[in-house]
Order: C-alpha cells, then sequence, then structure tokens
C-alpha cells in the first residue's frame, strides 16, 4: 500500500467529515443548502460521494459548520488532496466513474479479498485472456483500440498492486466454474491456467480452488471485492459486480462483515496451496 492515501480514500473521508460536522452541529440539509444557494440534492451527492468538491465550496460549507480554523485547514488540505491527479486520469474517457474509484481504493487498499465465480480475476490474467474475455462480455462489438486501452489499465493495476517491491496481498477464492470455461479456446486457456499456478508462487497472492464437489455456497449469488485498508479511519468496502460491468460501492459495514465471514468459510472448503496448484494443472491439461 501507498505511504500516503490517494484521491478515492481522501474524498472519502473528506464527504465523511463534512457529514459528521453538518450533523454535529445540528444543521438539517435544507438549511446548509439554502444558505449556499444550492439545491438539496446537490448537497447530498456531495456527502454521498456521487460528486467531488472544491476547494471553494468545501470552505463556505466549514463556514456555516463553524469548525475551529485548525480543522478548516485540514480539511482544505484533504480537499486538495482529494483532487489529485493518478495514472488512470489519461484513461478517464474509458471508464466511468465507479471503475474509477474502484482502482482508487485498490491502489489504496491494504488487504485484497475476491471471490469470482466465472472469469478469471482481472488481475490474474494473461493477456490473451483479457482480450477475449472483454469482447465476450459486451453485448455489442468494441472497439480494437477501446480493448487496447483497457489492457494497458489492467496491466497498469497489476504493476501497481502486485508488481511493487511491496506488493498488496490478494486473496481470491476461485470457483472451478472459472477455471473449466475455455476463454479464447484451449491453447489461450491453457496458458492462463498455468499462469495462475505460477502465481501461487507469488509472495502476496494466494490462490483457493472452490471445487464442484464442495456444493452449493454463498458465493452462487454473484461475484463480489472485499477492500481493507490499514487506517481504522477508513473502513473496508465492498464491491458487487453489475451486469454492465460496472463496480458499486456498499458503507453498509456489517454486510461487509458478513460477506468476509461468507468468504471465510468458503476459502475453508476450497483447496489451496499444492492442492490448488495441482487442481489447476490438471485442468491445464485436460485442455491440451
Amino acid at each position: 500500500m501507498p505511504d500516503l492515501p490517494g484521491p478515492s480514500t481522501n474524498r472519502r473521508r473528506l464527504r465523511t467529515e463534512l457529514r459528521q460536522l453538518r450533523e454535529e452541529a445540528g444543521l438539517a440539509q435544507a438549511f446548509v443548502a439554502e444558505k449556499l444557494d444550492w439545491s438539496v440534492s446537490k448537497l447530498t451527492r456531495v456527502e454521498t460521494g456521487a460528486v467531488g468538491i472544491s476547494v471553494t465550496d468545501v470552505r463556505a460549507l466549514l463556514g456555516i459548520y463553524k469548525a475551529a480554523d485548525q480543522q478548516v485547514d485540514q480539511l482544505v488540505s484533504l480537499a486538495r488532496r482529494a483532487r489529485e491527479r493518478r495514472w488512470w486520469d489519461k484513461y478517464k474517457h474509458y471508464l466511468n466513474p465507479a471503475y474509477q474509484e474502484f482502482i482508487g481504493f485498490e491502489a489504496d487498499a491494504s488487504h485484497l479479498r475476491q471471490y469470482q465465480g466465472t472469469i478469471v480475476p482481472g488481475l490474474l490474467q494473461t493477456e490473451p485472456y483479457m482480450r477475449e474475455i472483454m469482447q465476450a462480455l459486451s453485448p455489442v462489438p468494441v472497439p480494437v483500440a477501446t480493448i487496447d486501452a483497457m489492457i494497458e489499465i489492467r496491466l497498469k493495476r497489476h504493476e501497481e498492486v502486485l508488481g511493487r517491491d511491496d506488493p498488496t496481498p490478494f486473496q481470491v477464492v476461485l470457483d472451478e466454474a472459472a477455471l473449466r470455461r475455455p476463454v479464447g479456446g484451449g491453447q489461450t486457456m491453457k496458458a492462463q491456467l498455468e499462469h495462475l499456478a505460477e502465481l501461487q508462487d507469488h509472495p502476496a497472492i494466494s490462490i483457493y480452488v472452490l471445487p464442484f464437489a464442495a456444493g452449493p455456497h454463498m458465493g452462487m449469488t454473484g461475484s463480489f471485492h472485499i477492500m481493507e485498508f490499514a487506517a481504522a479511519l477508513d473502513p473496508t468496502v465492498l464491491y458487487f459486480e453489475h451486469p454492465k460491468g460496472q463496480v458499486l460501492l456498499r458503507d453498509d459495514q456489517p454486510l461487509i462483515q458478513q460477506y468476509g465471514e461468507s468468504l471465510d468459510r468458503m476459502a475453508k472448503i476450497s483447496l489451496d496451496g499444492r492442492a490448488a496448484v495441482d487442481k489447476i494443472y490438471e485442468m491445464a491439461k485436460d485442455l491440451a
């Protein structure tokens, strides 16, 4: 994890602080919006993180909340850091806001956990697999330039998260179904499986294979990502995968805990270590 959090984490900290200050001041959203000549929906979007907020607007809010000078300085600094540019900014026209936020949290996380039931996780995909799956999951033809850009993004994510000297620990539970479907044909899938088996030697990656024999499990409702952070003021986040390829954040901590516990149970009934590698090589051999 980077020494300092990036814009996504800073935006979340900022909106949390602003909402808490308003509530501590005992002010209704409608009152604050009227004072600033805003719509209530604008203030709601700011407090939920649906939109960003300028330093000028932060100062205006803090004036209404009668924040102390030291707190004003801290939150203005936070607002500036929340607007810093990151490597994915140059790809913004390819990425919806939810996915940009996802990449930001992924970059800031101290621990990544994931269940994937249908495809190999993006961080672990080979380039040929990426190209095939990106086109296959789209209901309409995707321009080659767009696919090339999305592959660059995915490879850059891998470099930033797992390719550093201090890679982010990444635990993934993979359903056997995700490994059995031959994306791109036998040779492409065989190479992908062999790549997964080799990744078990990566110091930060733990791959679990959830076999068909394990029976039904909670992951059958859909794939999900859990991102944990080192700082106590940054709660764990949970992302669900959307049919359109988007990812949606859920801030419900009890729900996130339930998903974390479910992932623990799924890992316990999965193959790991040498058994997982042997299973993956067995499936690769079936494709030869």
